[in-house]
């Protein structure tokens, strides 16, 4: 299970980053059905190694690695509600 997860975690954290990069230069590729899959797929996926990564015994690797993931796991939640904020806001301009 480690492996699994050593393997899934850096990926998932360069699929967070390029969220956030898109959020801020690009947020329309962000809107469409395979980004808002990504988005939601990436959130979940870095929800559930956080939960077993939690479970398993600590080191310091899995300690460093897991703080990197519930960074960008959580800074990818809040962008997501960032987004739904903004969306709220602006159809509600007149």
């Amino acid at each position: 299970m480690e492996r699994i997860i050593r393997v899934v975690t850096m990926p998932l954290v360069v699929v967070h980053l390029l969220i956030a990069y898109f959020w801020i230069f690009d947020w329309e590729k962000l809107t469409t059905g395979v980004g808002l899959i990504s988005w939601i797929g990436s959130i979940i996926l870095g929800l559930v190694v956080f939960v077993i990564d939690r479970k398993s015994t600590t080191s310091d690797q899995r300690l460093f690695r897991k703080g990197i993931v519930t960074a960008t796991t959580f800074m990818t939640i809040l962008l997501g509600v960032f987004a739904l904020m903004i969306e709220f806001i602006t159809s509600s301009m007149p």
